[in-house]
């Protein structure tokens, strides 16, 4: 029988509940605070008229065992202050158990979130796995990005090692191995909206892109929605990267080798792209509005509208750059702009 994700996690937290010192604490406390009420009702009642109501011995166990006493109700009868004095001194330890069980199971959490050794209860997060170094560049990046179109997205970052100290406080630290499914689902790769894999810092870049796409394929089987975004040192292993099942595939020597080109003969290129990227102005919104209009006519429209500058369309995995007048916007189509 195959238990969905989702059912496993919830039945792992059920057993550790079950196993927890805070919830027989408190199945102690409400027994001694139920069952001690009905037993100071049952001698109490029609003697004392403090206790005409089973609520009323509730509320007397209750400010009793919490040494609140406000002695707005009290036993009359011989018996009922015998148990009285039973309920008093156990249920006291039974509030001090309970009390010091949270209080211990709240700084468990709290050193466990610091080490990263927790399981996040995000959602709809982006993940970022790979090389120290490179993971902070992008997370900086991201929040930079997020900052100036005022966007909120939690960020979580996976990593082997030891927490970063220059990891932004906002960004969600998961200590443990990316390539451990149970780790990668700590770090709630299942309900991520992005994951972006970074290479991780190998001598080798076929072993470091060939990890790269191990991941890729890991990431695409817990969780088949994700937009994944992954990185590799090799031009030639891109094609690997996209069939394992990554969205987009960045190959930062194949960058750099074509902007590098193209700076001999156009000086002054790379510095206007690199002006353009870091400042965040190149952007893509939905064609849905201009479905079946002309290209010239779109690129007007919002030219007027919005102030931004069509520069090409993007239709499927194909980036069409300035294309002809009467290029006509399709449905899946999306707009390429500088703002």
């Amino acid at each position: 029988m195959v238990i969905p994700i989702t059912a496993l996690r919830i039945l792992k937290r059920l057993r550790r509940i079950a196993r927890s010192v805070i919830f027989y604490s408190l199945i102690l406390f409400l027994a001694i605070l139920f069952i001690g009420a009905l037993i100071m009702y049952l001698i109490e009642y029609g003697k004392n008229p403090g206790f005409n109501n089973y609520f009323n011995a509730v509320w007397f166990v209750m400010e009793t065992i919490t040494t609140v006493g406000y002695g707005d109700i009290v036993p009359n009868t011989f018996l009922g202050k015998v148990v009285d004095m039973v309920i008093m001194p156990v249920g006291i330890a039974v509030i001090s158990l309970l009390t010091a069980s949270i209080a211990t199971e709240l700084t468990n959490v709290a050193i466990m979130r610091s080490m990263g050794q927790h399981t996040t209860s995000k959602g709809k997060h982006i993940i970022v796995i790979g090389d120290v170094d490179r993971a902070l560049r992008v997370i900086n990046v991201i929040i930079d990005l997020m900052n100036r179109k005022g966007e909120v997205v939690d960020i979580l970052y996976l990593n082997n090692g030891d927490k970063p100290s220059s990891l932004p406080a906002d960004v969600e630290f998961i200590h443990g191995d990316p390539f451990n499914t149970n780790d990668l689902l700590r770090a709630g790769v299942d309900k991520a909206s992005t994951v972006v894999i970074l290479p991780f810092n190998d001598p080798d870049t076929k072993t470091a892109d060939a990890k790269v796409i191990l991941l890729i394929m890991s990431v695409r089987k817990l969780n088949t929605d994700a937009y994944v975004i992954a990185e590799v040192l090799n031009e030639v292993n891109r094609d690997y990267a996209l069939r394992a099942g990554a969205n987009s595939v960045i190959s930062l020597g194949s960058f750099t080798t074509i902007m590098i080109a193209n700076e001999v003969f156009d000086r002054g290129l790379s510095s206007v792209l690199m002006n353009i990227i870091n400042k965040g102005n190149l952007g893509l919104i939905k064609a849905d509005e201009y479905v079946g209009s002309r290209f010239i006519d779109v690129m007007q429209m919002i030219k007027s509208k919005l102030n931004y500058l069509v520069i090409g369309v993007v239709r499927g995995n194909e980036v069409i750059l300035n294309p002809s007048n009467d290029f006509v916007i399709q449905s899946s189509d999306s707009l390429l702009i500088i703002k």
